[in-house]
């Protein structure tokens, strides 16, 4: 019926085909289609088969690529004309066929006892004709005169029916999609065909003899509502309602699976290793399958390759079957451990509950210690105790031949008995400096070496600073040795009267002395005063530097030989310890630790005294407490260590009183450095300027440079300088 929704039927569902579509009608409005198809390239023909309203295909022709371009039109003899274009050879190619139908001629019809009429012939089953006027419906028999005048009784009887409803079922003709043609349909088209009695017509119904389908959207031949998927051609069914067609479905009756990608049987979904065929649960959950899996319920173990029961992750010796613990963790197994739970120790050679790396004789079942090394077993040794280095006997004492305490291995007089008087504990009796007199005897120890000396230990030069009685002059050259305190004297030590004029006299002879001058000195009184300024003078070792060496004798300073081989090689150590880490706190504090550490172990074996180890440990407790400044100090001053010279308490004594008595403020040379309330020159050389440090334990610096101005202070200090005066 006019504006009627339109009826779709589908024309040939093979392959991606329907391209270029030209379509024209015959005499009995039957559409004839020709088409290209995109597979194959074809040209085919399609025509609705009348008595089955389906539609009939078939192929003009497949030769290469054909069909494109093409158009069909059919005369009025009902001949089909078809021409198309051959892709492959490039031609315009042209095809005819007749449709078996063609318009004819008027024929009369006669209604029976009502008359004839004139009437139109449609097709070979259609005539369409106006019927006589009646006043009321009834039947009448049919009867065809065809153009030769031959009549022809038709086998079907003819209904007068209402006008308004030409099809008589039921439907008004201007309310009927099908007026001439009697039908129940309400759905697509109104008043038409419908032989399934779905509501929808026969035109339009995709299973016309099918009440419960109309429709097949997807053309697989299923209709719509019995189709799972009525718009996938290649889906009918979702047994089990999972969404995905039983086509697809490698399980349609299981809706929690679909898929097996591995192609063992069990769904993805439900297997563990979907892609893997010869894994599909992992009951443990540990990533390996239970096929492969040595331990399918223990999420921490999966193999075992030593095949001894135990996992590898657990076996501590997952290739060895005779081991899988080793509580020590020393690399042994238990089972072979003689000492599983120590892992210093596995082997008990000979079995005497001592293992083989702490037995001092492992293959020794009666000893297992050796304490103080020397190669005899403790449960032998009557010495345990025996220090190291020395050759002991088969009892595992040391030789010592001449019973003075030092063994023979570290007794450098060893036939001599050095126990009354031995210090440095190196066997021999005392003679520091080596000069043949022993050290109680020797009253200068520190003579060099190759002086011939007096009885006294002293040499010639040693015996010139010498003054038993202190009036300044050497005992060397004092005729009077014993003169009194506070006397005046001469050159030679002893007491003359002044004249008058000798204080006149005594000053030009020292002007003269300082002068240079060649006159040779009186020996009066006024000589003695100047050798003791002269004494005086020379204590400084500023003026000492610069003098001929024939007078350098006169300092005091000496060096310190009152420690013994051991201590200055300890201390030495201690030295060089703070100059390497003095700038590095954590790491100084601890190799003092260290130090300590060996001090007491070399103390408890009897390799240093007491006393060395007690010194150091003075000096490891100072050095802890000092500040990094005073440490860079310390380093670098030998002094400190006692490796230095320096002046007893007598020396220093008489060199204060000589010095004040030499000066009218009482004023001592560089030492004044140290003393507190100094204000410094104005025009003084800054802090971090550098000097020369020399012998004196001073800093000496000219200042400004290339002027006549000298400069000191305490060497390895931040002192501010001083004026030399």
């Amino acid at each position: 019926a006019p504006g009627g929704p339109w009826t779709t039927t589908i024309v040939d569902a093979s392959g991606h085909t329907g391209r270029d579509p030209s379509i024209a009608v015959d005499a009995a409005d039957r559409p004839h289609i020709v088409y290209h198809t995109w597979t194959g390239g074809n040209l085919k023909y399609a025509t609705l088969d009348s008595p089955s309203s389906n539609w009939a295909v078939s192929t003009l022709a497949n030769t290469g690529d054909v069909g494109e371009g093409n158009a069909i039109v059919i005369d009025s003899s009902g001949v089909m004309h078809v021409p198309f274009n051959d892709a492959t050879t490039g031609y315009m190619e042209y095809m005819s066929k007749s449709t078996g139908l063609s318009i004819t001629d008027e024929v009369t019809v006669e209604f029976g006892q009502l008359g004839a009429v004139t009437g139109d012939v449609v097709n070979d089953t259609t005539i369409r004709v106006t019927t006589p006027s009646v006043a009321s419906a009834g039947a009448v028999d049919l009867t065809v005169v065809d153009k030769d005048g031959n009549e022809h009784l038709l086998s079907s009887s003819f209904e007068f029916i209402d006008q308004n409803d030409l099809d008589g079922d039921g439907v008004q003709n201007a309310d009927d999609d099908c007026p001439n043609d009697a039908g129940t349909s309400t759905q697509d088209l109104d008043g038409c065909p419908d032989d399934d009695g779905d509501g929808y017509s026969n035109a339009g119904d995709a299973f016309p003899d099918n009440v419960n389908e109309w429709a097949d959207s997807d053309g697989d031949g299923v209709g719509n509502n019995a189709d799972a998927f009525p718009n996938d051609p290649t889906e009918t069914f979702d047994s089990d309602g999972d969404g995905v067609g039983d086509n697809s479905d490698m399980f349609p009756f299981n809706a929690f699976e679909t898929f097996d990608s591995d192609g063992d049987g069990v769904g993805d979904n439900g297997d563990a290793f979907p892609n893997d065929a010869s894994e599909s649960a992992d009951t443990d959950g540990d990533g390996v399958g239970d096929n492969a899996d040595a331990f399918p319920t223990n999420a921490f173990e999966q193999y075992d390759s030593d095949g001894d029961g135990v996992g590898d992750n657990t076996d501590a010796f997952p290739n060895d079957a005779s081991e899988s613990a080793d509580s020590d963790g020393d690399g042994v197994g238990d089972n072979a451990d003689a000492f599983p739970n120590d892992a210093s120790e596995s082997v008990d050679s000979d079995g005497d509950g001592v293992g083989d790396n702490a037995d001092a004789y492992p293959n020794d079942a009666n000893e297992s210690l050796d304490s103080d090394g020397d190669g005899v077993g403790d449960a032998a040794d009557q010495c345990p105790d025996t220090p190291d280095n020395h050759t002991v006997d088969a009892n595992g004492c040391a030789a010592d031949s001449d019973n003075d305490g030092v063994s023979d291995a570290y007794d450098l007089c060893p036939d001599v008995d050095a126990s009354a008087l031995d210090e440095d504990g190196d066997g021999c009796l005392d003679d520091d400096d080596g000069d043949g007199v022993l050290n109680p005897e020797d009253d200068c120890p520190s003579t060099e070496d190759g002086q011939e000396v007096s009885d006294q230990g002293c040499s010639e030069a040693q015996l010139r600073l010498l003054d038993e009685d202190s009036d300044g002059v050497s005992d060397f050259v004092d005729v009077c040795p014993y003169t009194p305190p506070n006397t005046v004297v001469n050159a030679v030590g002893c007491v003359e009267i002044a004249e008058e004029g000798n204080e006149e006299e005594s000053t030009s002879a020292l002007a003269s002395f300082f002068a240079g001058q060649n006159d040779p000195v009186r020996t009066t009184v006024g000589i003695g005063a100047i050798l003791l300024a002269l004494f005086s003078l020379l204590q400084t070792n500023a003026v000492a530097a610069v003098l001929p060496d024939a007078f350098r004798w006169m300092q005091v300073l000496r060096k310190n030989a009152k420690l013994s081989e051991e201590e200055h090689a300890e201390l030495q150590y201690l030295q060089s310890i703070t100059q390497a880490y003095h700038h590095l706190p954590q790491e100084f504090a601890d190799e003092l630790d260290q130090l300590k550490a060996d001090l007491t172990g070399r103390y408890t074996n009897n390799e240093i005294k007491k006393e060395t180890r007690e010194k150091l440990f003075t000096l490891i407790e100072d050095l802890r407490g000092s500040t990094p400044e005073e440490l860079y100090r310390i380093a670098h001053n030998e002094a400190y260590f006692g490796l230095a010279g320096s002046i007893d308490s007598e020396d220093r004594t008489r060199l204060l009183h000589e010095k004040l008595a030499m000066s009218d403020e009482g004023a001592v040379g560089p030492t004044a450095a140290y003393l507190p309330g100094q204000a410094s020159t104005v025009n003084e050389p800054p802090v971090s300027e550098v000097g020369v440090v020399k012998d004196d334990g001073y800093e000496w610096l000219q200042y400004p440079p290339g002027h006549a101005d000298w400069w000191y202070r305490a060497a390895h200090s931040n002192d501010l300088w001083q004026k030399w005066e």
